[in-house]
């Protein structure tokens, strides 16, 4: 197994507390990986000359990477009990022949360079110049890690650290020449210099436990199992259904389970889900497994931010329930920030935000429903919210989908997609982590219908058909409507979240609608049919893009590349116009509640397992 050793060394010029904190930053963002056996990690949080020497020795023909931390100087290593001459550390580091890089983050170890390339040692090497200060050194090397567990390339972690540092200092990160050594006066304080022998080092990556090949990815393994535990410890009648199939083939087995896991998730998710978990079309027409592949990483970004449209949508309604209930003195005691927020999100909407600007998102909306007591209408999310800001395995994993999403949009691509798409795929099972809870909700949606009422008046005229319904045939493509009757009107051009019960009877799960259990996504989730009138028998979900120019744009939920659609005031198209104005009446109606004006922009932008044979789902 691959190594990483990581070697710190207290002085007086690196305090313990900053060395320390640098120590345990790199090593909890390392941990979630080499936990699985993707390498071995090796600390050293006081190393001796006798420690390191030893570390070295004992992992030389696996240790991939070596970092140091402290105290240096052009030809030393200041250790906890003597200085280590460069040259002896150069020629140990010389016996490990699957060494990649070599971090040194001391102070001026540029000379550390020239020392390694004498003794043909074939890594990346990362230096100084110049003195650097302590608190700049641990941001600029956690700011590097971070990119690196993320599965960045060298050089593309140093690109990201680099970036990151010329916001907050005067670091600089400059290139020696590759394929030979040029020696660099100090220019400035704070400079890192890096050396790659070759192309081949500037591209390494960490190593992921398995061959790059990528017949050696087993897709959805880990998906299908944290979907299943989670799905079922919300609705035990997954746990009941999967007792009477255990017997199955593995095929047909894994097949019954795909298919129970998608018609537990609202149509945004199941959709986007679907692409994950059903065979791929040969070019012979037969269905195949999947596979590692750029399609499947574009896949887990759909479904991450199909689940973040869902999640934006619910907090926005949510609040919105609350300004058409709340009195006016309420109203104007809605504190700044929630009012910016909800501004910004009308006019802007939220697909250009970042991973800082969600979870704030999400802070100040918890916030807001936890001032004013507001119940949520799924008390489930009330946990998960809670741990936006403050859970670092769902801040790395929120890191991770945004940083993929650039990724596949740069024009250098992604690099090993095999050993992105497992770890993507633990990433996107963490964030599912809290799926299961969908089990007791579904979408639905209008078809052939005209205005009903725009938020609290009185119902312009009735509905020709009722609330309708989607189910996934995840192999075929295939949908289906069942209709439901309502006794009520509902908002024009709506698409409600609807609180179900599941149970089990003879002819299979059964599921009703719980009574007063809704809640309207408009306009913030649309569907695209009920402005068509068409015949289609599909969801066709768009989820709010942004409010500019007299137009309201959105983005379709389950296909993100397709063009905008776009709703405006066009007299060529009465029934457009007509759809446009009462949209733009439902968003107009919200800044009237919020008293801002319509032309201002925005300020800123758990069963037990043991009751099932768990062995039969780890064979699928």
């Amino acid at each position: 197994m691959d190594t990483l050793l990581f070697c710190y060394a207290n002085n007086r010029d690196r305090p313990l507390s900053e060395l320390g904190n640098e120590d345990s930053q790199i090593d909890r963002l390392l941990d979630p990986r080499s936990s699985k056996n993707q390498f071995q990690k090796v600390r050293d949080s006081f190393a001796t000359t006798d420690s390191v020497s030893a570390k070295i020795l004992t992992y030389r023909d696996t240790l991939c990477l070596f970092h140091f931390s402290g105290h240096a100087g052009s030809n030393v290593l200041l250790l906890e009990d003597t200085p280590a001459l460069g040259i002896g550390m150069a020629q140990l580091l010389a016996r490990c022949p699957n060494l990649r890089l070599v971090f040194l983050n001391g102070c001026s170890t540029l000379n550390h360079i020239k020392l390694l390339a004498d003794q043909h040692v074939n890594a990346a090497v990362i230096a100084t110049t110049t003195p650097v200060e302590d608190a700049v050194a641990t941001r600029f090397s956690t700011t590097f890690y971070r990119a690196l567990v993320n599965q960045y390339s060298v050089q593309q972690s140093l690109d990201q650290a680099r970036l990151s540092m010329q916001i907050s200092s005067a670091t600089v990160l400059s290139p020696i020449s590759r394929g030979g050594l040029e020696t660099a006066t100090e220019v400035s304080l704070n400079q890192w210099y890096v050396y790659y022998p070759d192309d081949q080092t500037a591209r390494w990556e960490l190593p992921t436990g398995m061959t790059t090949d990528a017949t050696a990815y087993v897709p959805n393994s880990i998906l299908r199992r944290s979907l299943f535990e989670s799905l079922r410890a919300c609705d035990p009648t997954l746990t009941q259904l999967f007792k009477t199939k255990q017997s199955l083939p593995t095929d047909g087995l894994r097949d019954w389970l795909h298919e129970e896991e998608l018609r537990r998730l609202p149509f945004p998710i199941s959709e986007s889900l679907r692409k994950l978990l059903c065979p791929q079309i040969s070019p012979e027409s037969k269905p195949t497994q999947p596979t590692a592949t750029r399609d499947r990483l574009e896949n887990y970004v759909t479904l991450f931010d199909a689940s973040v449209d869902l999640l934006m949508s619910i907090l926005l309604a949510q609040t919105r329930t609350w300004l058409q209930t709340a009195t006016p003195r309420q109203r104007d005691e809605l504190d700044t920030r929630t009012k910016q927020l909800l501004q910004e999100t009308i006019t802007s909407g939220w697909a250009g935000w970042g991973v800082d600007q969600l979870t704030s998102a999400v802070q100040t909306l918890r916030t807001f429903f936890n001032q004013q007591k507001i119940s949520l209408f799924m008390p489930e999310l009330a946990n998960w919210l809670d741990l936006f800001g403050t859970d670092a395995k769902l801040a790395d994993t929120l890191t991770f989908m945004f940083t993929l999403r650039a990724r596949l949009a740069h024009p250098n691509g992604v690099g090993s997609v095999p050993a992105l798409c497992q770890l993507g795929e633990e990433h996107l099972s963490a964030w599912l982590d809290a799926a299961g809870c969908w089990a007791s909700y579904r979408l639905e949606s209008f078809k052939n219908i005209r205005a009903v009422r725009l938020y609290q008046q009185t119902p312009q005229y009735r509905h020709e058909m009722v609330v309708l319904r989607t189910s996934q045939n995840y192999r075929t493509d295939e949908t289906y409507f069942q209709e439901v009757q309502l006794t009520d009107l509902w908002d024009c051009q709506s698409v409600l979240l609807v609180r179900i019960q599941r149970r089990l009877a003879e002819s299979g799960p059964v599921e009703t609608l719980v009574a007063d259990g809704f809640l309207n996504l408009a306009p913030f989730v649309i569907d695209r049919n009920v402005f068509l009138k068409s015949d289609n028998t599909v969801f066709d979900l768009y989820s709010f893009h942004a409010h500019e120019s007299g137009q309201l744009r959105y983005r379709h939920i389950s296909r993100p590349n397709d063009l905008l659609l776009t709703i405006g005031p066009d007299d060529s198209d009465l029934l457009g116009k007509q759809d446009y104005s009462l949209l733009r009446g439902q968003i107009d109606s919200l800044r009237s509640l919020l008293s801002i004006d319509p032309d201002a922009l925005p300020l800123s932008a758990t069963l037990s397992t043991n009751d099932i044979d768990i062995d039969a789902l780890s064979r699928i």
